[in-house]
């Protein structure tokens, strides 16, 4: 048996996978670990299959890919009109706090990226 996937994936990609699995008639065995810290948590598939395996897979996973980037700028194009400072908005009345102490963090970080470097610069 050789690994084909890491788990956990998206739980719909998953049943996704499996699905293309069955239908190829690909035997397939599921490894999850109940510890978190060192899992080898995979899907394994037999070596004379594993070829196959992966080409439907990244068949798979390439039409999933598009479906869900066709979903989020439908998503984006409805909800923020395509535009930055919508979404920021959006996010600002959604998340306010979370969102506020981002941007203070992020420039935090640029400033000191900007400023540390003057502070030992030679005279």
């Amino acid at each position: 048996m050789k690994r084909l996937l890491p788990l956990p994936l998206d739980p719909e990609q998953h049943k996704e996978i499996v699905r293309v699995l069955q239908e190829a008639q690909i035997d397939y065995r599921e490894v999850e670990s109940p510890s978190r810290l060192l899992s080898s948590d995979a899907i394994w598939v037999p070596d004379e299959d594993l070829p196959r395996a992966r080409e439907l897979v990244q068949r798979q996973a390439d039409a999933f890919a598009a479906r869900r980037r066709s979903e989020w700028q439908t998503e984006w194009t409805a909800e923020h009109e395509k535009s930055y400072a919508r979404w920021l908005w959006n996010r600002l009345r959604s998340q306010p706090a979370e969102t506020l102490l981002k941007i203070a963090a992020l420039l935090g970080l640029i400033g000191l990226l900007l400023i540390y470097p003057m502070t030992f610069m030679p005279q």
